[in-house]
């Protein structure tokens, strides 16, 4: 069965080149323009992986990832945090707030895959 993957992203056309990578790895892909519209899709239907936008109006990044790991059964869903911040502080900010590793925009698309295979990797080691 696909990877269940459910993307967050304010911008369409950053929406569409990872569902385009990622349905290329074989991967189902779900996508939503903000943190309020994907924390209700994976309430209804619980994702592997999420990969969320940090900066989007309504419910942004961060807001969204703490939401969702305050639910018992959400709290262990890899999420990669896909932004244009890139120091090292705002980093550790979203390290902070839940974020299991942190993708710079713009990005390589082997990078992102690369990143999203080694969280989904983390998560089965836990799971055996």
């Amino acid at each position: 069965m696909a990877t269940q993957v459910l993307v967050i992203d304010d911008e369409e056309d950053y929406r569409i080149i990872i569902q385009e990578v990622l349905r290329s790895a074989g991967m189902d892909v779900r996508l939503a323009r903000d943190g309020e519209e994907g924390l209700r899709m994976v309430k209804e239907k619980p994702a592997e992986i999420v990969l969320v936008d940090w900066m989007m109006p309504r419910m942004d990044g961060e807001h969204f990832c703490r939401a969702m790991r305050a639910e018992p059964s959400l709290k262990d869903i890899p999420v990669i945090m896909l932004t244009v911040k890139q120091t090292a502080d705002e980093e550790l900010e979203a390290l902070h707030f839940g974020v299991d590793d942190f993708v710079v925009k713009p990005f390589k698309a082997d990078e992102l895959l690369a990143r999203v295979r080694a969280a989904l990797r983390r998560t089965e080691k836990k799971a055996a």
